[in-house]
């Protein structure tokens, strides 16, 4: 009953604490809805510490996932991203006027999104070869083991530019998927089965439980199955 409690007071204060005239460096551009295991997050020059639900994001936040292990973050326009594991990323925010232009950079590993509308404001995601411009979709991107990086689209457009070298352009439909490499080439494909199972369990999110009984103790044990 607690944990609920505590949860529910947590979403609920969502609104407060993204609102205020705080300028965007000082005041949360999102909060941590869920952190599975492994969760941590880093505040400019201070240590990485356990992240928990409730725990808010400034610009220039970093957040990490290690194994078997999840965050999903919520922003201000609702927009959520699931963090996956063995992923790290950084959270960027600028005001212009009324609006936040949002980028959020992905270093390594597989970000899963569901992004809100964008009527005034922006939303990117950048990796360490592609800059991918998002104005309400669902799908994820990801940073592959040679820094290329593969964006999946299940629902919407998005405009996607090579970061590196030719830094080609394309837009990238829903059921398609994006690959950039390091020499700045993007190639454009429809989705493979594979791919858009791949995309299904990113987008939700189960968990599954296993219980060990003892004579002592029940041991409950939470983890992810593989995506």
């Amino acid at each position: 009953m607690k944990k609920f409690i505590f949860i529910f007071l947590v979403l609920t204060s969502v609104p407060f604490l993204f609102g205020g005239n705080l300028p965007v460096k000082d005041s949360p551009v999102a909060i941590l809805i869920r952190a599975m295991k492994d969760v941590t997050f880093k505040k400019g020059d201070a240590d990485w510490a356990a992240a928990k639900i409730g725990t808010t994001l400034n610009t220039s936040d970093e957040v990490k996932t290690g194994e078997q292990s999840i965050a999903l973050i919520k922003f201000t326009d609702n927009s959520v991203i699931k963090v996956r594991e063995n992923s790290s990323l950084k959270i960027y925010a600028d005001k212009n006027k009324q609006s936040i232009s949002k980028n959020t950079y992905v270093e390594k590993g597989t970000v899963g999104f569901n992004v809100s509308k964008q009527e005034n404001e922006e939303f990117k995601f950048t990796t360490p070869t592609m800059v991918a411009s998002i104005r309400g979709t669902e799908g994820f991107i990801g940073v592959l083991n040679d820094t290329s990086s593969i964006l999946v689209v299940t629902q919407g457009l998005v405009n996607v530019l090579a970061s590196l070298g030719l830094q080609q352009a394309g837009s990238v439909g829903a059921g398609q998927f994006a690959v950039a490499t390091n020499n700045g080439s993007i190639t454009i494909s429809n989705l493979t089965v594979q791919l858009q199972n791949q995309a299904n369990n990113i987008q939700q999110v189960t968990t599954r439980k296993v219980i060990i009984r003892t004579n002592l103790f029940n041991l409950t044990i939470e983890y992810l199955p593989a995506p």
